[in-house]
């Protein structure tokens, strides 16, 4: 990420972030959403993932201590708490939405899609390039495909005003697909190869919603990898100039930066295509590089910044062989102060932050109004 000026960036979105909710009272919105639907993997799961059949998860979202923070239980959530579209659907005064294949849930203000290790791109497409993918992969496509059947079961063919009063949260897609690529072995330089694809998959996404009748869509791009104590630990570099000021991997975040500049390039495309849909980036790689340039105006501690809060052994406190969830695997006394959870998902708390500013950046360009900053600046 060498061309992004990170002081320059943490101070422009902390003052957005000054300016934001801490409760869904807080605002007041005009921007007549009604009901959200995610689609994604891990990052946004909300439980479809331990519901799936002969889905064999390595981090434990159905065990202690996943979900103490906030609902004092596992509930497939991949972090301590809430996650980000948690936070979303507070933002617009609405409940946190349901996973799709929980069939007792209610369902009226929108759904979550989202299955843990989704892929943009459909298994057969890796099978061909050697990679191979869990057999339970359910990717965007699939998820599309149940959102098409929630549809028909709910309002058939007369969906267009219910859409038009929606968001959807397409992704994020792409972590991965090149996560399984990295720990198969394949170089940076051939997985490169692969982001038009896995771009071009995304974009067919939001194709298919538009001509659903979908008027809004958030599309987040891919986390900065080289933060996470899951690869900081799997791909360590004896070579100093690897890590960049933070000590994160420079390849694994300059590989994530260049699949949101080519995403960005495609959305550029794609509202001029689509005028009167809105189309925003969601920035969940410059959020989370915000908070890690400037922890202690986030309330994070600088001692522990690339470690995680659930976990064992090291310097980044994780052991791939120890996942949070397994037997013996401790817990952080205080979570708040964590930006990661578990290696790879974020704490309750970073999740909270990291919408503060996606979100922000989301009203304006979504042109919502009447947002109020009172009871913003009193949570800070």
């Amino acid at each position: 990420m060498a061309s992004l000026s990170l002081p320059k960036i943490s101070l422009f979105c902390l003052l957005i972030t000054l300016v934001f909710f801490s409760s869904p009272s807080a605002a007041q919105l005009k921007c007549n959403i009604r009901s959200l639907y995610q689609l994604g993997d891990s990052l946004a799961d909300a439980g479809n993932v331990i519901r799936t059949p002969g889905a064999s998860i390595i981090f434990r979202a159905d065990k202690s201590p996943y979900g103490e923070t906030f609902f004092k239980r596992p509930t497939g959530r991949f972090s301590d708490g809430r996650i980000i579209i948690d936070y979303i659907s507070s933002a617009f005064n609405l409940p946190f939405l349901s996973a799709y294949l929980d069939t007792g849930a209610s369902f009226d203000q929108g759904v979550n899609f989202a299955v843990a290790g989704g892929t943009a791109l459909s298994t057969p497409f890796w099978t061909a390039r050697n990679i191979k993918l869990p057999t339970w992969n359910t990717p965007l496509p699939a998820q599309l495909n149940w959102f098409k059947s929630h549809l028909q079961s709910t309002c058939g063919s007369n969906c267009t005003q219910k859409l038009s009063n929606s968001l959807i949260v397409m992704g994020e897609f792409g972590g991965n697909d090149y996560y399984n690529c990295f720990f198969q072995n394949k170089k940076i330089p051939e997985i490169r190869t692969y982001v038009p694809y896995v771009v071009a998959g995304i974009i067919r996404g939001i194709k298919d919603v538009i001509q659903l009748g979908v008027t809004r869509v958030l599309v987040p791009g891919v986390y900065p990898f080289g933060c996470l104590p899951l690869y900081l630990t799997t791909f360590p570099d004896t070579n100093a100039t690897a890590y960049d000021q933070l000590g994160c991997l420079r390849n694994y975040n300059d590989f994530a930066s260049y699949h949101n500049r080519y995403l960005n390039r495609a959305l550029v495309n794609l509202r001029r295509e689509f005028p009167n849909v809105g189309i925003v980036y969601g920035g969940y790689y410059e959020a989370l590089l915000t908070l890690l340039s400037s922890p202690s105006s986030f309330g994070f501690n600088q001692s522990t910044l690339l470690s995680a809060c659930c976990g064992t052994g090291g310097q980044y406190n994780f052991n791939f062989r120890a996942v949070c969830g397994s037997a013996g695997v401790g817990v952080c006394s205080d979570p708040a102060r964590y930006v990661h959870w578990d290696g790879i998902h974020l704490t309750d708390e970073t999740h909270r932050r990291m919408t503060n500013i996606v979100v922000s950046d989301m009203f304006s360009k979504f042109g919502c109004t009447n947002i109020r900053d009172s009871a913003v600046l009193s949570s800070y």
